[in-house]
């Protein structure tokens, strides 16, 4: 058996207010849009405005699409993405008022990272980039041992990523 094209959907109250806040603030890029209601980006994740009467809403709250995208549920995924520059995202983010599960920390294995919310209650999370959170531990006086062992990478990675 071979299963294709997997792509992770994000169920939404209203598909042209999701896509705003990935292509407008996140800067995400739209590379299908069927109808206005279900918008694939390249970022590798759809947005999807079920009709009432389709089987999913149907089956799971009798033709309330509120209970495949009730945004008072805790999340149940996180999308995750990198940055070079997560302070510049996260001052977008802020000028921009959206919600907040964490602002700037850093994790246990050292990266930085912060977790926000869309419009609709999924959690999305960025990070710094692995080569730019291994340079920086690096450029603190750590050896690539010491590196490995604090960002649970395999020393192979590290080295690697150091040596780029």
């Amino acid at each position: 058996m071979e299963l294709k094209n997997g792509t992770t959907v994000l169920f939404v109250r209203d598909a042209q207010r999701a896509r705003a806040f990935y292509e407008s603030l996140l800067g995400f890029c739209v590379v299908a849009d069927f109808a206005g209601v279900n918008i694939i980006f390249r970022e590798g994740f759809a947005l999807w405005q079920p009709a009432p009467d389709h089987v999913i809403p149907v089956a799971f709250s009798g033709g309330e699409t509120s209970a495949i995208h009730d945004s008072s549920l805790p999340p149940r995924i996180e999308l995750c993405y990198e940055t070079e520059d997560l302070d510049e995202v996260f001052a977008a983010l802020k000028g921009h008022g959206v919600r907040f599960l964490h602002e700037l920390r850093e994790e246990s294995w050292g990266q930085r990272t912060v977790r926000f919310f869309d419009p609709d209650g999924h959690l999305i999370e960025v990070g710094e980039s692995m080569p730019l959170f291994v340079r920086r531990f690096r450029d603190g006086g750590m050896t690539p041992e010491q590196i490995a062992e604090r960002t649970s990478m395999p020393l192979p990675m590290v080295k690697q990523i150091l040596a780029d």
